[in-house]
């Protein structure tokens, strides 16, 4: 493997999460299902070391290790579906179950796959996230785009300026490997969606279509706080077509349909609002039918249609999030009383944004609040005490807070444009 150059300047990955805005349970048994990529990114920020170290750093999941370069480099997972395997090779290493766990293998696989040998000195990754865990919104996704476009931008793999198809095409190729390692058999469209960005048409068993809207979608994204299974809501949507293969059927049919009319309404170039609204209502009833909804869902529901505005469980269902598609014409006023009264029902509401950019490699994110907050990260960290056991005199923050806090920032490489 050709030596890979030493990181001499700091450089911030991001990405997107996703949801599926139509299509959920039905793209298991072939139909169309239609994601989006939404406006609550994951970051990494990558910075030199002084020693041939690397280090994850993961704050927002209690991660913080650092290896050997030649340890990394004498990984050998023979199998994807056996991350174990992976696991029993970083001696010295604790890893607990959880999310930590999963990014700790997949970060391994990534390294010991793309920079082996090569890596010649030290860096350290940070990653934060604005998505929340768990949530159905792709921070899984997000987060192994964000790992192997950095990866790969070490590698110096990704030459186009301004992104390529073949640098984005790489970039999915290594974000599906993350995926694999995190989950098994991942279907592939979450890091579709934050590779590419925009709004993407998935059939299972066939590439991903992109859909080349003209216009991003504004959204509410409303967390219920109730944990879901996906594994159990798909059992259970396959026991009841087990039982009542016609019904299910049809429902399964009218749910392609609608998905498939989305697409076209993406596409067009006249107003569609009160259309998708009415299909995003015809979905989440045809969802319920199917008995994935949940009361916290249906309460989101009834606040959001109060208002004039239509909403949808997004996801798996029986808790997760909901998706409420916000009129062009609602003030920001509108928006903020009924992101109001949904956290006075103990939700979570972000205001957000659907069909926007896919992953981008920057300087500075441009983004005041996000180069604040990882600024305001990096100081935290920086200052830390000596007897702090987080502290590492080899990290090289040389040039950090000035490029990080001090706006304009400049773009150096964008994988993806933002949907107009």
């Amino acid at each position: 493997m050709v030596a890979i150059p030493r990181v001499t300047a700091p450089f911030v990955v991001s990405a997107p999460g996703k949801v599926i805005l139509f299509g959920e349970h039905a793209v298991v048994y072939g139909k169309t299902a239609i994601a989006g990529s939404v406006d609550m990114r994951a970051y990494a920020l990558v910075t030199p070391r002084k020693d041939n170290k690397t280090r994850l750093f993961l704050p927002d999941i209690n991660v913080d290790e650092r290896f050997d370069n030649a340890q990394l480099a004498r990984l050998s997972p023979s199998s994807l579906s056996h991350p174990s395997e992976i696991e029993t090779q970083l001696t010295g290493i604790a890893i607990a179950e959880g999310p930590g766990r999963s990014a700790i293998l997949t970060f391994a696989y990534m390294y010991s796959s793309l920079l082996g040998a090569g890596n010649t000195g030290g860096f350290t990754i940070c990653v934060r996230s604005l998505l929340p865990v768990g949530s159905g919104l792709g921070s899984s996704a997000a987060f192994n785009v964000v790992l192997s476009t950095a990866l790969l931008q070490l590698t110096g793999q990704l030459k186009k300026l301004g992104g390529s198809a073949e640098d984005r095409k790489l970039i999915n190729h290594w974000a599906y490997r993350g995926e694999q390692v995190a989950h098994g058999t991942p279907s592939g469209i979450d890091n579709a969606v934050a590779t590419y960005g925009g709004f993407l048409a998935y059939t299972r068993g066939s590439e991903s279509v992109s859909l080349h809207s003209t216009r991003a979608l504004r959204v509410l994204i409303t967390n219920t706080h109730i944990a879901k299974s996906t594994k159990v809501q798909v059992a259970n949507v396959r026991a009841l077509r087990e039982r009542h293969p016609q019904v299910v059927d049809s429902i399964l049919d009218s749910i392609h349909s609608i998905s498939t009319a989305a697409g076209s309404l993406f596409q067009s170039q006249e107003p569609h609002c009160s259309e998708l609204q009415d299909i995003v209502r015809l979905n989440h009833g045809l969802l319920a039918t199917l008995g994935v909804s949940h009361p916290s869902l249906e309460r989101i529901r009834e606040i959001t249609a109060a208002r004039g505005m239509a909403s949808k469980l997004t996801g798996s269902g029986g808790g997760g999030c909901a998706l409420t598609l916000v009129p062009r014409d609602a003030s920001s006023a509108a928006v903020k009383r009924v992101a109001q009264e949904l956290e006075e029902e103990g939700f979570g509401c972000y205001q957000t944004v659907v069909g926007g950019a896919g992953v981008t490699v920057t300087r500075s994110v441009g983004n005041e609040p996000i180069d604040k907050w990882i600024g305001d990260m990096l100081t935290q960290h920086m200052s830390l005490s000596p007897s702090d056991p987080r502290e590492d005199k080899a990290d090289d923050y040389s040039g950090i807070v000035s490029g990080f806090t001090i706006l304009p920032g400049s773009a150096i490489t964008t994988l993806a444009s933002p949907t107009k």
